[in-house]
Formats: structure tokens, sequence, C-alpha cells
């Protein structure tokens, strides 16, 4: 009779213990929410959490790279720098070197901020975006000339549990 009151006793604990970890654990899950960047294109939505991104293209005239790299801000994206292979027609050049350059590029810092990107690709020129140790081949991801939308974020738990990471959908952005 005795060892069934421990047992009694220890289960209102650890049910009380649960009740306000679910009190505490709610507001915060809706509350709490993480910078993120999300790309929508062809009707998908995915996104990242790293800050810093690459978009990389064949110029469609200089048939060579071009790369643009971004930063997540607050109120936007920041365009810090851009590389190409080959200078040509449209090609920046009165902006101050890049203060880091890559072989076979030659960089401009541009430090231009945006609110969001649109950007159309087509499988001619090759379009993808770089994050992390992911590269993700958005011209494979949906008809030529479609319309990706890149646009900083903050998710709370529950969005980010709708929607999924970018590196996780297969290389053509099916699931």
């Amino acid at each position: 009779m005795m060892s069934k009151q421990p047992n009694k006793r220890l289960w209102l604990l650890t049910s009380a213990a649960l009740v306000v970890a679910l009190v505490f654990f709610a507001p915060w899950a809706s509350l709490s929410r993480q910078p993120v960047i999300e790309v929508q294109v062809d009707g998908r939505t995915c996104y990242f959490t790293e800050p810093n991104f690459q978009l990389r293209w064949i110029h469609s005239v200089e048939k060579q790279w071009w790369e643009e790299q971004y930063q997540r801000e607050n109120d936007g994206l920041l365009l810090t720098t851009t590389y190409f292979e080959a200078f040509g027609a449209g090609t920046p050049s009165t902006e101050a070197l890049a203060p880091i350059q890559k072989p076979g590029y030659l960089g401009y810092q541009i430090n231009e901020k945006l609110p969001s990107l649109n950007w159309v690709v087509s499988r001619l020129t090759k379009g993808e975006l770089d994050y992390a140790d992911y590269r993700l081949l958005i011209h494979e991801w949906a008809p030529d000339y479609s319309e990706v939308t890149i646009t900083p974020k903050a998710y709370n738990l529950i969005d980010r549990l709708k929607k999924d990471f970018c590196h996780e959908l297969s290389s053509d952005g099916s699931r």
C-alpha cells in the first residue's frame, strides 16, 4: 500500500512540471522569431537561416560567370560585392575594388540596400543561389523566365515547421 503513494506523488509532480513547461513553451514558440531568407520560385517556398548568400549566373552577353554577394539585414538585403570574369557593357566600374579579390575575377564593393530581390532566371544562364555549403541550382527548379523572389523575413517556430529548408528540396525543386 505504501508503494502506491510515492508513485502517485511522482505522477503529480511530473504532470505539474509538464503543464508548467507547456505554459512557458507555447508563448515562447509563437512569439520567438528567427531571421531567415525566404525564397519563392514557381509556387514553392523554402528558407535558410544563414545571413549571407550569393547569386551566380552566366552573363547572357559576356558568357562568363557573374556573382553577387548579399547579407541579410533587419530592414532588407545588402548587396555587398559583385564579381565577374569578363569586363563589358553594363559592368560597374566607378565603385571601389572589393577588399577581397577572387582569382580569375574582378570584384567591386557595392554596398547597396534592397528591400528584397526579384530575379528572373533561365536554363541558359544557369542561375544558382549559394549559402553555407549548399548550391541551389534554381535554373533547374522552374520553367524559363520564372521569377524568383528572395526576401528577408522572421519566422516563428510554427512558420518554420510549415516550410522546408531550401537545401532539403531536391535539385529540381521537388519534394
